[in-house]
């Protein structure tokens, strides 16, 4: 063979590789995609069930013939899992069912939350008074908020005055701190940045592992040792929101939720130290006891929202949710959440009818504020519904069978949880049988060829 007809039959073969690496898979395995957060399950968990799932496809229709994934994450809500699913079956051939189990997040990400709102009429975006990029953003920022909380703060050298109220309404208001909707805030922050002998020092090599072990102290209940190291360390780096935020949870823990007011000043003030920084954890904090607290502390919180918001524009998700929802009563928040909640399941089960795939969506298999809310709204139509509440009596009394903090409560970075119930083993594999059993008995010819 010649060179020439050597070099055609290599450039043949590679045409034949391409076109049957992109044409040549006709028979594509039907997929099943699990998709949620794993609140209830935990993230270890959420990925047993779905080896579990996969084990009983395997069974009934044959090894290899279906593929179960999971794309699931700790507090994915459901505007989260919108945008998942909808990008998943953009991408992937031959899904035949969307497995969801979600919703317990919203009540604690809100991120979302705000599109929602847009889109029945109760939300409209600001424009940021202050900017990232501007010169000494933060300095100015913290300025507008301690002229708002009428702090001394706002009158400091460092104070960017421009962006203070004058000292004639500060004498006017007697010291008070301005309203907003109505309400004076009670909490005050401390405004480091403005500080005239605040000084950024650097942090030795020891920090990381001093701040894993004031987490170890926390989770086994020694809030005493942990607060002694978490504030040194913050004399150290007083712009470390990651330390201000381990504070708060920690007084929260340390007395059963009663020292809120504490416990906010150190959110506060952990996000006036880095308020233009979308993963600051106190954010995340702040919607977290917002929708966990009522009265007092709630209105305290959304006053701080509303103030942060006047200056941020549209920066930050958690402010801006929180400003929306724009009360401070439980049952109202709780109500608008669940409104939200049943818009995204709509929503997605819009794009899977769209694209010829079923949408399962499962209870969660413990109580879950969510739980009876999609179960009255799903119950019947075309979305197929799973009551996992039977699951819950598998559960050992008091245990979690996520074994992880609750949200807000540990940080991001791998700080230790409790261990999973005797019984979480059961949870998994009954959650799996029964999202099983409701596919097998709603399966039409042709599913799964």
């Amino acid at each position: 063979m010649n060179r020439e007809l050597i070099k055609a039959a290599i450039a043949s073969l590679w045409i034949f590789i391409f076109l049957s690496a992109a044409y040549g898979d006709d028979k594509v395995k039907p997929g099943v995609f699990c998709v949620g957060d794993s609140i209830v399950l935990g993230n270890k968990g959420a990925y047993i069930y779905s080896d579990i799932l996969q084990t009983l496809f395997d069974k009934q229709y044959g090894k290899d013939k279906v593929a179960v994934f999971n794309y699931s994450f700790f507090d994915m809500n459901t505007a989260q899992c919108l945008t998942l699913v909808t990008d998943l079956l953009e991408k992937q051939k031959g899904t035949e069912y969307v497995v969801m189990m979600a919703g317990e997040a919203n009540f604690y990400n809100l991120n979302g939350l705000t599109g929602y709102l847009s889109s029945i009429g109760r939300y409209a975006p600001e424009s940021p008074f202050v900017e990232e990029n501007d010169v000494n953003a933060v300095e100015k920022l913290n300025t507008g908020v301690a002229s708002m909380y009428n702090s001394p703060a706002a009158g400091a050298k460092k104070a960017v005055l421009q962006y203070a109220f004058s000292r004639a309404y500060r004498a006017f208001s007697e010291n008070g701190a301005k309203k907003v909707g109505g309400y004076t805030p009670k909490v005050m922050p401390s405004f480091h940045v403005l500080t005239d002998d605040f000084k950024q020092k650097v942090a030795p090599a020891s920090y990381t592992t001093r701040y894993r072990t004031a987490w170890d102290f926390i989770n086994n209940k020694r809030y005493a040792q942990a607060e002694e190291i978490l504030t040194d360390m913050l004399a150290a780096n007083p712009l470390d929101s990651n330390v201000y935020y381990s504070l708060s949870s920690l007084y929260l823990l340390d007395s059963k939720g009663k020292n809120a007011d504490k416990a906010l000043k150190m959110l506060e003030d952990g996000i006036l130290a880095n308020p233009f920084d979308k993963n600051n954890q106190c954010y995340k904090g702040l919607s977290v006891m917002f929708m966990t607290y009522d009265g007092r502390a709630a209105a305290e919180i959304l006053y701080f929202a509303r103030v942060m918001k006047s200056y941020l524009g549209e920066r930050i998700p958690e402010i801006n949710s929180i400003a929306a929802i724009g009360a401070a009563d439980y049952a109202n928040k709780i109500a608008i959440v669940s409104g939200w909640i049943l818009s995204d399941i709509k929503k997605i089960n819009e794009v899977c009818e769209k694209n010829g795939v079923k949408l399962v969506v499962a209870g969660y298999p413990l109580d879950a504020k969510s739980n009876e809310l999609i179960k009255k709204a799903f119950s019947s139509g075309s979305v197929i519904f799973v009551d996992n509440s039977s699951v819950s009596a598998a559960v050992a009394e008091g245990a979690s069978p996520s074994g992880e903090s609750p949200p807000g409560e540990a940080p991001s970075d791998g700080a230790p949880s409790g261990g999973a119930p005797a019984d979480s083993a059961r949870i998994y594999a009954d959650t799996a049988k029964n999202v099983m059993d409701a596919i097998i008995k709603n399966r039409t010819i042709g599913d799964f060829k």
